[in-house]
């Protein structure tokens, strides 16, 4: 129990200060000065749209997450979503509501799924799987501690990661607690994690303490360990170097950011990092054979060359707004949400905003999310689901 009070006391006093992609920040006060001024945002410049975009419904889920990063999930025929004690679905092309099911506990984790079934945690520590199709509670699992993050499922397998530094492996019919790993836990990290990422047979998950490892998913028998960053300052707010962002794996590379640290691509094979770029992000990054895309704890975005991590080009107008991780759409085009409640579509060939959307007026924690390359999803803070096709 001792070794988790810090993590719990750095969680309770996390309220008030938010950093990109509506990351919240842990700090306590004395560490910042009661008269540091408020920075207005950058104000946004009027755009020429050049790529046709258009809201086709929009629907009030009641699943407001102000504060939380829960990522929606999509299945064969729905749009999953969760906030609160509450989790729903609702019909892919048309916003109708599916089924909804209120577990009696706060959603901290998730949402994933597959193999029939849709996954999440709960800050009192229970892992759930729900049927895909009906809501109704397939399996509960305690695993005894706050829920962050879950893996898909596939090949029998799913993978929890919890406030512990804690990686589960559990079976997806049963809940079965397979295998279990941790890395320490600094005594201050920001409140998150990195969803641990499914790769062949290997499982990879980001550690609050700036590694990454890879793990057999049947067994979680230990391939590679690499430090993406080493914690460096004078303060503990200065030396985290929590990996909580986006990690994308393509072929037999993974990109992925820490917070103080850098971006980095590194071998899927053995965990050697064959580039890193000095740019703190806590977003992660999403990345193609042409880019590496990403957006720093200042609100830049940039598009780095996937085989060097060299900047191509780098978008300053979204500065302290937040952005979330960008998210690839085609080969030629991203969106990006922020604090304000704007989707912003971007060129990836040359950095132009393409075009602009009013989603949640809220705001957003999380990016939006595709399968096809033809419609995207957008959950906000107060709820607000939007999919907006791309023309």
């Amino acid at each position: 129990m001792k070794k988790l009070l810090p993590i719990l006391w750095t969680s309770i006093i996390f309220t008030s200060l938010q950093g990109c992609s509506g990351q919240n920040m842990i700090a306590g006060s004395q560490l910042f000065s009661q008269s540091e001024k408020i920075v207005p945002l950058k104000a946004l410049k009027a755009i020429k749209p050049t790529q046709k975009v258009h809201i086709q419904w929009q629907v009030q889920t009641n699943n407001a997450s102000p504060h939380s990063k829960i990522h929606p999930y999509i299945s064969a025929n729905a749009i999953i979503i969760a906030g609160g004690s509450n989790v729903s679905a609702w019909e892919k092309t048309t916003g109708k509501p599916l089924w909804k099911n209120n577990i009696g506990e706060s959603i901290s984790g998730g949402i994933n799924g597959g193999n029939g079934i849709v996954l999440l945690g709960t800050d009192q520590g229970n892992a759930i799987a729900l049927d895909e199709q009906t809501g109704k509670i397939r399996w509960i699992k305690h695993i005894g501690a706050e829920i962050l993050s879950i893996s898909k499922a596939k090949h029998g397998r799913t993978v929890f990661r919890t406030i512990d530094g804690k990686l589960h492996g559990l079976a997806t019919k049963t809940g079965d607690i397979s295998w279990q790993h941790q890395q320490l836990t600094p005594v201050l990290s920001t409140y998150g994690a990195s969803v641990p990422v499914l790769a062949g047979p290997y499982v990879i998950a980001g550690f609050d303490n700036g590694k990454l490892a890879a793990y057999e998913l049947q067994n979680g028998t230990p391939i590679w360990e690499s430090t993406l960053t080493l914690p460096r300052g004078n303060n503990e707010l200065d030396r985290m170097v929590d990996i909580d962002g986006k990690l994308k794996a393509i072929g037999s590379a993974m990109f992925a950011s820490s917070f103080h640290g850098r971006v980095s691509g590194v071998d899927l094979k053995t965990g050697n990092i064959h580039w890193a770029k000095n740019l703190s992000s806590y977003t992660g990054a999403d990345a193609d054979a042409q880019g590496v895309y990403t957006s720093d704890d200042a609100g830049n975005v940039w598009r780095l060359n996937p085989q060097t991590g060299e900047p191509i080009w780098k978008i300053d107008d979204l500065m302290r707004r937040e952005p979330t991780t960008p998210t690839l759409i085609n080969t030629n085009l991203i969106v990006i949400g922020d604090k304000q409640g704007n989707l912003h579509f971007v060129n990836t060939n040359n950095g132009q905003f393409s075009a602009r959307v009013k989603g949640d007026q809220a705001g957003y924690n999380v990016a939006p999310v595709t399968e096809d390359g033809n419609r995207i999803y957008s959950i906000g803070r107060s709820g607000l689901l939007s999919a907006i096709s791309i023309q």
